[in-house]
């Protein structure tokens, strides 16, 4: 027992975080979307692939759940057993231990997210994709040719939103809406090492007060405008 736990905290402890790329290999292009709990984003993401399949002259698809899909056949894991880390707050020490003794299948959180990050820039390499959440924002931040959009509202209207759902209560959606955007704060902190700034975004919308079709007419006129698609045009 004692040299499971010894060998076991050692590798817990050789490297938590994922150490980023100084320069990416990756080109593009690729667009992230990033958003507060409340903000529906996927009906945002397929339009805006179709419209960027229509421009560019092909296939543009929306990743999400095909990332947690993925991660976990590299890890050879139901993707219920990876699931809890874009769900929860990291596991302990003594979480992990019991885990890691209690399972023949067990993988580290370290590990699973390791995998999460390669996964999610494997799909960002072949470019022509919009990532929805995942840390994508994070994991793809030093491609050049990308595009990074967040969705934000006010906290009682994104409830509110919640509610046609899941049919609660407000209180319980407010306190729903926060825990769900702590939880996805915890990951990408934890790939950025830090607390990420709104100045990653290239865009930040309220999503209370725009229409999903203007939003996306207006990412696509930005994201042409950057260069992401080609040739810069110098914005004045």
């Amino acid at each position: 027992m004692d040299n499971v736990l010894l060998k076991y905290m050692e590798k817990r402890f050789e490297s938590k975080i994922i150490e980023p790329k100084e320069k990416s290999f990756c080109e593009g292009p690729i667009v992230t979307i990033s958003r507060e709990c409340g903000c529906t984003a996927i009906n945002i993401a397929n339009s805006l692939a179709a419209k960027l399949s229509v421009k560019t002259k092909k296939r543009w698809t929306v990743l999400t759940k095909e990332i947690l899909e993925q991660s976990a056949k590299e890890l050879n894991l139901d993707p219920a057993k990876i699931e809890y880390v874009f769900n929860s707050k990291e596991k302990t020490t003594w979480d992990e231990i019991l885990a890691a003794l209690s399972s023949k299948y067990y993988q580290s959180d370290r590990k699973i997210k390791k995998t999460i990050a390669e996964v999610v820039r494997s799909f960002a390499c072949k470019g022509n994709c919009v990532i929805i959440g995942r840390g994508g924002v994070v994991l793809t931040k030093e491609i050049e040719k990308s595009f990074h959009i967040k969705l934000q509202a006010p906290l009682e209207w994104r409830a509110t939103q919640l509610q046609k759902i899941y049919n609660l209560s407000m209180e319980e959606m407010l306190q729903y809406a926060e825990e769900i955007d702590q939880k996805r704060e915890v990951l990408r902190n934890y790939f950025n090492k830090e607390p990420l700034p709104n100045t990653v975004f290239d865009v930040i919308y309220n999503s209370k007060n725009l229409a999903e079709e203007d939003i996306v007419n207006s990412c696509l006129a930005l994201i042409e405008k950057k260069g992401v698609l080609g040739k810069q045009i110098v914005m004045g």
